[in-house]
């Protein structure tokens, strides 16, 4: 537009006002002829020549092609409450455990002494491979000139992350491990919502527990495990010094007791909102999630080769380039992959938890 206003002024000048036929002509073209020759053209109007509405292909396409951010997802913490087991392959492992041994009893003169006993129990786990794979073409990757699809391994690796927290949560988040609990009795599971006073009784009811010969246990919860809707009640039952829910506003015993930890596959159906205590894995075998032995990673990412190799005209080849993906179609192929495990004896009604002695279940029906 200024190569055709600078013109303009051109053949103005050359004209110097001499040529009135050519000055009438130039005018009836251009309305603003007066003005732009003379020097005084308004500048509002030159920036009416070029804007955004002269080219809403390009800028529409530009402006309105926007990659939204992904979303944040909740974790889950289970690696601090849970028992965290290794297996050499994919064949069954056995873990053993033994009864203590009986307490002497009286022995009278030259009377001989009593035999004790000690009984064995086991259980057995298994690791197995969980996968997915998506295919796309290689023309969908060459045309993203966003770099959307630069994302996909993220979210292959983001997809793994949720898999295993909600694996892990189904391993004593169940209607079986609940049964199992409750049918132990008091010590190992209750109907209390989460509360100073309730939370308190489940402390007891883990240190008054016994072994199967009648000896005390010396085993206290160390994490309260909720689903995030309770993490507010649970910090404020934790922290507070004085029994919020208590008129008389006592002192609060449970203050520092316990860590709090987040699982976000906890079930919940309000009111009953269910919530677990749960024992050191280092004091005793607590929800077993069992590792492939020398795999550190958490999950392993794969893109198949491509089999289409560039050619020069001299007929070499040159090195293959993933990029290309498949000769025949042209695909791109990644695969995400991870190896994890639990219990799985046919005995387990526990499901996924190693030892009952080990947590506590309430489910957050009644006051």
């Amino acid at each position: 537009m200024r190569q055709i206003i600078n013109m303009i002024m051109d053949v103005a000048l050359e004209d110097n006002r001499s040529n009135n036929k050519r000055v009438a002509e130039l005018k009836e073209v251009y309305p603003y002829y007066d003005e732009i020759v003379s020097g005084r053209a308004s500048e509002a109007r030159l920036s009416e020549a070029l804007v955004v509405g002269h080219f809403p292909l390009y800028f529409a396409r530009t402006l309105s092609r926007v990659v939204l951010d992904r979303y944040q997802y909740q974790k889950g913490q289970w690696r601090d409450y849970c028992y965290m087991d290794m297996a050499p392959d994919y064949t069954a492992v056995e873990r053993f455990s033994f009864t203590e041994f009986d307490a002497p009893v009286l022995r009278r003169d030259k009377e001989e002494a009593r035999a004790g006993w000690i009984a064995e129990s086991h259980l057995t786990a298994a690791v197995d491979d969980y996968a997915k794979q998506i295919d796309f073409s290689r023309r969908i990757l060459k045309n993203d000139d966003l770099g959307a699809f630069n994302q996909i391994a993220q979210k292959m690796g983001d997809s793994v992350s949720r898999f295993t927290d909600w694996y892990v949560s189904a391993l004593y988040d169940n209607a079986l491990t609940q049964a199992a609990l409750i049918a132990l009795g008091a010590n190992y599971a209750g109907t209390g919502r989460l509360t100073t006073a309730n939370l308190g009784i489940a402390w007891n009811a883990f240190v008054s527990r016994v072994d199967g010969r009648g000896n005390p246990l010396n085993i206290i919860p160390t994490y309260l495990v909720i689903p995030p809707i309770l993490e507010l009640t649970a910090n404020q039952i934790l922290t507070s010094e004085r029994i919020a829910e208590l008129a008389t506003n006592g002192n609060n015993p449970m203050r520092g007791r316990l860590q709090v930890k987040l699982d976000p596959y906890i079930a919940t159906a309000a009111p009953n909102v269910p919530w677990y205590l749960m024992a050191d894995p280092s004091s005793v075998p607590t929800v077993g999630v069992v590792r492939m032995q020398g795999m550190t990673e958490d999950f392993r990412l794969y893109a198949k080769a491509p089999d289409k190799m560039p050619m020069s005209v001299s007929g070499s080849l040159g090195a293959a380039d993933w990029r290309d993906g498949s000769y025949l179609t042209g695909d791109i192929e990644l695969e995400v992959e991870t190896t994890i495990g639990c219990r799985n004896d046919a005995a387990a009604t526990l499901v996924g938890v190693y030892d009952a002695q080990s947590m506590y279940y309430s489910s957050g029906t009644t006051a």
